[in-house]
């Protein structure tokens, strides 16, 4: 089998560990073997496009629109067509990447591995705002699962990026700001370069607001691109580096909920993750996550325990 091929059986397996009544550990003891297959663990040599070209990509005429409504400092960015099966943040990564020996199902696969493997840094950093890291990974594991904040997050530790989240002010609300905002690798790794990502919607905002009840959510990344001359005449021959946004505060230690994006595909593909809060980006110190590595591995007993009762 070539790259792609055992890729996509990987991904094949973890879908079909995610379906166990012990989901978690069948997972868990998967990634663990996928780690030590070292001809295809290698680290993945991230230097993106950051130039548009006509010759290769496709505006996307009604992302266009969705990008009228962000910040002024994208508005002279373009955004790119991609596929919209459900894979489209890995579509946007693999559009940059323009390796054709990686695949949506390396990048996923990869980004479940990320997730599981450093688990306590991710539950620590996320969890209270988000849920329990385990759940995402869970749906994850199924293809053509639309991507949420924490894969973005596990995808600049697997690229080595800073991703520059970008969200339409579109019925805005103060707690969604956080969605405009810089992710960045863990603490431990160095990011080499940046790249830009919009969440934005098959349908313009129309169509897509009569399917939905009057209301307006994402269910579509797209990447974004500069002009050839844009881009010289700000970076010359350099990545560009990103203003990170403010950040909010939160009042009384109280997270604001941020509504989950309504995704859109086939029915026998569309799953969604339903509990998902405020995505926080604050840094939490080497001493914290050891401190909450004994709290992560008894709740994950307890959940296997929970899991075996019910399966008796």
């Amino acid at each position: 089998m070539n790259r792609s091929q055992k890729f996509a059986r990987l991904l094949q397996l973890l879908g079909q560990c995610s379906e166990s009544i012990v989901y978690y550990d069948e997972i868990a003891s998967v990634v663990q073997r996928i780690r030590q297959i070292e001809s295809i663990m290698a680290p993945i040599q991230f230097h993106p496009n950051q130039v548009f070209d006509e010759t290769k990509h496709i505006v996307d005429p009604i992302a266009k629109k969705y990008l009228e409504k962000a910040t002024n400092d994208v508005l002279h960015l373009i955004p790119v067509k991609v596929a919209d099966d459900g894979n489209c943040l890995y579509h946007s990564i693999l559009l940059l990447m323009n390796n054709p020996t990686v695949t949506t199902d390396e990048l996923r696969v990869r980004a479940i591995i990320e997730l599981m493997t450093n688990e306590a840094y991710y539950d620590s950093m996320y969890s209270q705002f988000i849920g329990s890291v385990a759940f995402i990974i869970k749906a994850m594991c199924k293809n053509n699962t639309f991507s949420e904040l924490y894969e973005i997050s596990a995808l600049c530790n697997v690229l080595k990026c800073n991703i520059r989240s970008i969200y339409p002010k579109i019925d805005f609300r103060e707690d969604l700001a956080i969605m405009n905002n810089v992710f960045t690798p863990a603490p431990s790794v160095i990011a080499n370069c940046n790249i830009a990502i919009l969440w934005s919607h098959v349908r313009n905002e129309t169509d897509a607001r009569a399917a939905n009840n009057g209301a307006w959510s994402p269910n579509h990344f797209v990447p974004l691109l500069s002009s050839a001359v844009h881009y010289t005449s700000e970076h010359g021959n350099k990545s560009p580096t990103f203003a990170t946004p403010e950040k909010k505060t939160f009042k009384n230690n109280t997270p604001t909920r941020v509504r989950n994006p309504e995704f859109e595909c086939s029915p026998s593909s569309r799953r969604r993750i339903d509990n998902i809060g405020v995505y926080s980006t604050h840094l939490i110190s080497s001493s914290v996550l050891q401190q909450s590595q004994s709290g992560i591995e008894e709740q994950r007993q307890v959940r296997l325990d929970v899991l075996k009762e019910r399966a008796q």
